[in-house]
């Protein structure tokens, strides 16, 4: 019998994929045999090397400044572009903060998180991976949890990353501030959102994070224009005194703000209530529209227009 302990865990070897040796893998004692062709012991490598070239379909939310509701903009944009037609996964690897399940009220679904999954040749298989996740919206969530588990290694997210990209049409991932994700090309080269604070200090920080990535793209060779920046308003303002206008903002950081955010008081609410995240207001529907046009044509699929670009 299982120790008390152990009850409840996902076994961390479930999801291993050996290397293509010629020989049809064979699942450990506590495996799931009946898994069939999506066997996450199946060594899958097709496309690997497309792959390589060009992971298209990962879209990647950062924010320079914490609590600027980063999160919340990955989990309305991934609705958002599934209720569109397009098969989404949320992918928190906001690895030092995580808790996007927390966030959307689905703490308590069963399903595998990061910390129990792991890939020790850098192999996963995609479906197998889809199956034991869990949902929220209908939107398979591969949560972070560094207080319940430990966090993934950088090699585990990208393989994690990489296998769900080959299933899916999107891969919405939630970084945060990019802590402890160093080196893993699929999210660097992937189409960057970045959410930014309409404060001074906000846009400050927000332009040395965006200097900083266009260098590092450059030295790398990958300085396609894959990025879309996004204003916040902060909460708690009175009257939006203090709050950056749109020109200013585009003149201080050199680019285009595809849309602006501003607060929805219902919403948030909710979320500090434990509601999970329901539904925007008009205004927010309407730049998360924007958003994902914006997302879409970046992917390369049929764009649908909901939206006109915020004031």
């Amino acid at each position: 019998m299982e120790p008390e302990s152990d009850r409840g865990l996902i076994d961390r070897r479930r999801f291993y994929k050996p290397p293509d040796s010629g020989v049809p893998a064979r699942p450990h004692a506590g495996g799931n045999a009946g898994i069939g062709e999506a066997s996450a012991y199946s060594a899958v490598t097709e496309g690997d090397s497309a792959f390589e070239r060009k992971p298209g379909n990962i879209v990647v939310v950062e924010a320079a400044t914490a609590g600027v509701g980063a999160s919340t903009l990955s989990a309305l944009l991934a609705r958002e572009l599934t209720e569109r037609g397009l098969k989404c996964v949320l992918v928190d690897a906001d690895l030092h903060g995580g808790g996007l399940d927390v966030l959307l009220g689905a703490e308590n679904e069963d399903g595998s998180r990061f910390g129990e999954i792991s890939a020790p040749l850098g192999k996963i298989d995609g479906k197998a991976l889809l199956r034991e996740l869990p949902t929220w919206d209908g939107i398979p969530l591969l949560a972070c949890d560094p207080w319940k588990t430990e966090n993934p290694q950088s090699w585990e997210v990208r393989a994690c990353v990489k296998a769900l990209a080959r299933v899916r049409s999107a891969i919405i991932v939630d970084v945060g501030q990019w802590h402890h994700l160093p080196n893993i090309p699929e999210l660097e080269q992937g189409i960057r959102i970045v959410a930014v604070e309409l404060t001074v200090l906000g846009l400050a920080r927000a332009k040395t994070s965006i200097q900083t990535r266009r260098a590092h793209a450059e030295r790398h060779d990958t300085a396609e224009n894959r990025e879309i920046v996004i204003g916040m308003v902060p909460r708690g303002t009175v009257r939006e005194h203090g709050v950056t206008s749109l020109d200013e903002a585009e003149e201080y950081l050199g680019c285009e703000i595809s849309a602006i955010v501003k607060p929805d008081a219902k919403l948030c609410s909710e979320l500090l209530e434990g509601l999970g995240l329901r539904k925007p207001n008009r205004a927010t529907a309407k730049a998360i529209a924007v958003l994902a046009d914006r997302v879409q044509e970046l992917i390369g699929m049929r764009q649908v227009h909901h939206g006109t670009r915020a004031p």
